[in-house]
C-alpha cells in the first residue's frame, strides 16, 4: 500500500460500505458481490455489520484481504482495530465512541488508513488535529441501512468543504437523486451503501455518482 503522504491523491470519490447480507447466502454469493464492486471500479470498501460475531468478522475479513490484495481496491474494517489487525485489513474506520485515534494509530502503524466519523465541526477539528487520514461527515440524509436520531444536513457538509483539507466523505442516505446537494455544498466525495450495494449494476451506479460529483 502507498505511503499515507499520497492519501489525498489516492482517496476515491466514492467509498462503498457493505455488510454481511450476501455472506449469509454463502461465500460464493459474497465473493460475487465483492468482486462485482471491484470490477465496477470501487476502490475503497468498508465492511460494517454489528450483528456478526468476532469469528464471523475474522472469516469475512480474511476473505476480503485475499480478494483485494491483487487489485487496486483496499478494504477497511468498521470500528474494530483488533480485528483489522488480525485479518491485515488496509485500515479501520472509527466512530466517536470507538478506540481513541492515537491508540489506534500506535497499534496499527503508520501505513494503515484510519478514518473517523464526525457529526459536528468540533468533532471534525478533533479528528483532523489527531491526524485522521480521512473523515466521514454525517449523517446527511435518512439512511435505509442505518437508523439515526439526528441529521447534520448539508450545512455541516458545506462548513467542512470550506475549511478542511483532509479528504472528507459525506455519508448517510446518499442517492443518485440527492448527491447533487453534496456537490453543491462543496464536497466531491461520498460514502454510500444501499445505492451501490443493492444494485445489479454497481459499476454503472458508481460511474453515475462520479459523473454527478464532478
Amino acid at each position: 500500500m502507498d505511503s499515507l503522504s499520497n492519501m489525498p491523491s489516492r482517496c476515491p470519490a466514492v467509498y462503498v460500505l457493505i455488510d454481511g447480507r450476501t455472506w449469509h447466502q454463502g461465500i460464493a454469493a459474497f465473493e460475487r458481490h465483492v468482486k462485482a464492486l471491484i470490477d465496477g471500479g470501487v476502490e475503497w470498501i468498508q465492511f460494517r455489520d454489528k450483528s456478526l460475531t468476532d469469528r464471523q468478522h475474522i472469516e469475512i475479513g480474511q476473505l476480503l484481504t485475499q480478494w483485494t490484495r491483487q487489485t487496486p481496491a483496499v478494504w477497511i474494517m468498521n470500528d474494530r482495530v483488533d480485528l483489522a489487525i488480525v485479518v491485515d485489513a488496509d485500515g479501520v474506520h472509527l466512530g466517536q465512541d470507538d478506540m481513541p485515534f492515537a491508540m489506534a494509530r500506535e497499534l496499527m502503524g503508520p501505513q494503515k488508513i484510519i478514518g473517523v466519523s464526525t457529526h459536528s465541526m468540533e468533532q471534525v477539528e478533533g479528528a483532523v488535529a489527531a491526524g485522521a487520514d480521512y473523515i466521514g461527515v454525517g449523517p446527511v440524509f435518512q439512511s435505509q441501512t442505518k437508523q439515526f436520531s439526528a441529521f447534520v444536513g448539508v450545512e455541516l457538509v458545506k462548513s467542512v468543504a470550506q475549511s478542511v483539507s483532509v479528504p472528507a466523505f459525506a455519508i448517510g442516505g446518499i442517492t443518485l437523486e440527492n448527491v447533487g446537494e453534496i456537490r453543491h455544498a462543496g464536497l466531491r466525495r461520498v460514502a454510500v451503501a444501499g445505492v451501490v450495494g443493492d444494485s445489479d449494476s454497481p459499476g454503472k451506479v458508481v460511474n453515475e455518482l462520479l459523473s454527478l460529483l464532478r
